[in-house]
């Protein structure tokens, strides 16, 4: 096995990857807590919504379409956090293997398969499989 030196010109390459990898991961970090980190960015107002409907006795079919948007809207910040964790996983890998083949720590022939996966992975990911749900059950021009 061959033994590696690292020059100051690989050594302050590899920083500046790094550097730039953490800034990278840190810039998504605070995209996701800005974002999402205010409690008023939620489902619009679906409490105090039920409470006006029972207070003022109105009963309509309205609240069971608001308990499916609900539904809806729980199940889509769950997708998205799910892929928001993935994503960042898949950032640290590429930043890693990134390093690892600067210090020819890996060859390209190990660490070049690890990033196609990766960007396969970020592929199938942005392709995604969309639900239709009729906003009336009733409808019949849907079907």
């Amino acid at each position: 096995m061959e033994e590696v030196t690292l020059t100051i010109d690989m050594f302050w390459l590899v920083l500046i990857v790094a550097a730039l990898g953490l800034l990278i991961v840190g810039a998504i970090a605070i995209f996701a807590w800005k974002a999402f980190s205010d409690d008023s960015r939620g489902f619009v107002s679906y409490e105090r919504y039920l409470d006006f409907l029972t207070t003022h006795k109105i009963r309509s079919n309205l609240p069971v379409y608001l308990n499916e948007a609900y539904a809806d809207y729980l199940q889509k910040r769950n997708e998205f956090w799910s892929t928001y964790g993935q994503v960042i996983v898949a950032v640290f890998i590429v930043i890693i293997l990134a390093i690892l083949m600067l210090t020819k720590t890996i060859t390209a022939e190990a660490g070049l398969p690890i990033l196609s996966a990766v960007s396969g992975f970020a592929i199938a990911k942005g392709v995604s499989s969309s639900k239709n749900t009729p906003s009336n059950p009733n409808d019949p021009n849907i079907g």
